[in-house]
């Protein structure tokens, strides 16, 4: 059976502020909508900038909220007590992941193995996301 993958999820409610979902939530809806969508696109350099000029202003607004309210119980807690063999893999260029050695500890399988890609592992390497990914069955 293969394992679980998770990919620079977002485990945790209230992450630190940055140009994602925790940056777009920081605005108002028609402000974001108005202003803020531009300024993001130009934070978040020309991959993803190009990937979210696909999505509404709007569905990104109102969909960044939840990310950052998190669920109840947490996407961690979760994760943790799940039975199955689980693998939560980063970009190389990454930081580092707040508490990784819980995860560890529960069984979770934390990999940073993906040269060159930050946050968005897809789009900064695609070909080493997919192979590993591959490699994790």
């Amino acid at each position: 059976m293969s394992p679980l993958v998770l990919t620079e999820a977002n485990l945790d409610p209230h992450p630190p502020q940055t140009a994602g979902s925790s940056g777009i939530a920081a605005y108002e809806e028609a402000h974001f909508v108005n202003e803020g969508h531009a300024r993001v696109l130009e934070r978040v350099g020309p991959l993803w900038a190009a990937t979210m000029r696909w999505a509404d202003p709007r569905a990104l607004h109102r969909s960044a909220p939840g990310l950052v309210k998190g669920t109840s119980p947490t996407m961690r807690v979760m994760l943790m007590g799940l039975s199955v063999e689980r693998v939560y893999l980063q970009g190389a260029l990454s930081g580092e992941l707040p508490g990784h050695d819980e995860l560890v500890a529960s069984g979770v399988r934390v990999e940073k193995s993906v040269p060159g890609a930050g946050h968005n592992v897809m789009l900064d390497n695609p070909a080493a996301f997919a192979a590993a990914v591959a490699g994790q069955r």
